[in-house]
């Protein structure tokens, strides 16, 4: 279980529920619970995408049938993008 306010974590959630990792996601504007999927935290992956609604939920189940809050696509993380409410948070 992962619990977070960074942007990494949202990212590690949004790369979770894309690949269709098998595990329990939810969203809040920057907090995040992740139970399953992988964390992208010190990874060399790159996924410069985030769920694009304030609040939401998804699964991926075992035999990979999947929901989660509709939305058209994912956001672009761009260097614009970094503001203030996207910067990570040390707590």
């Amino acid at each position: 279980m992962n619990i977070s306010f960074s942007q990494d974590a949202k990212r590690s959630l949004t790369h979770s529920l894309d690949a269709c990792y098998v595990g329990f996601y939810f969203w809040l504007g920057s907090f995040t619970l992740r139970i399953g999927g992988i964390d992208l935290t010190g990874s060399n992956i790159t996924y410069p995408y985030i769920v694009p609604t304030f609040i939401g939920f998804g699964y991926v189940l075992p035999n990979y049938i999947s929901w989660h809050t509709p939305f058209s696509k994912f956001k672009k993380l761009t260097d614009k993008n970094k503001s203030a409410d996207l910067m990570d948070i040390t707590a």
